[in-house]
């Protein structure tokens, strides 16, 4: 029987990680050295948040560059991770009958690949991105968590990314304010006691 790979939640932090060597990065490269390899990748990135479910079934899912205003080195990367089509109709078909779209469009965004690029430099193992339905709740994507837990034992580690509060349509684009919403920073707070206390 192999062994049951780990979901593990990144936050990635500013997309700047993807190109930095930093205390950040290097956690991520060495939780990459201390398991083994998945025989492919299902991330779930914060940053394909929309009104559905779908799932990624390109061959060759593309860089997707979701940000603005970064210097162009950012720009420039590229992770040419291959994708697993198969995997791709297995997670459709574990969260059955929930309607999942199988999307050729979309391919591998900064979520994903930003640190993916350090756990695994070398980008062969494949990659299959789950997107986050923005019309749903909570319970409704624990429930779907539960659903794909069995890939686990397959070989497939289940990645998710962003941070643990990460909200764009609430961000203040422009705006001059650096301060954290309240509920942002109480939620930070209670999560991070939570953490330190094990639980």
């Amino acid at each position: 029987m192999a062994d049951v790979l780990p979901a593990i939640f990144f936050g990635h932090g500013n997309p700047m990680n993807a190109v930095t060597h930093n205390r950040y990065t290097e956690a991520w490269r060495r939780i990459g050295q201390g398991m083994p390899t998945p025989r492919a990748i299902l991330s779930i990135s914060a940053h394909w948040y929309v009104p559905e479910t779908g799932v990624t079934i390109m061959t060759a899912p593309r860089t997707v560059h979701d940000f603005g205003g970064f210097p162009q080195e950012l720009y420039e990367v590229q992770y040419p991770a291959p994708g697993d089509p198969a995997l791709a109709r297995r997670v459709q078909k574990l969260l059955a009958p929930l309607d999942v779209r199988l999307d050729d469009s979309w391919g591998l965004d900064h979520g994903t690949w930003s640190v993916l690029r350090h756990v695994y430099p070398e980008p062969d193992v494949p990659v299959v991105q789950l997107s986050i339905d923005e019309t749903k709740s909570a319970s409704f994507h624990f429930e779907i968590g539960k659903k794909l837990a069995p890939l686990r034992g397959d070989g497939v580690l289940i990645a998710g990314s962003g941070n643990l509060v990460h909200n764009l349509h609430t961000y203040a684009w422009g705006g001059d304010s650096s301060a954290p919403y309240d509920w942002a920073g109480r939620f930070e707070s209670a999560a991070r006691e939570l953490m330190l206390a094990g639980e």
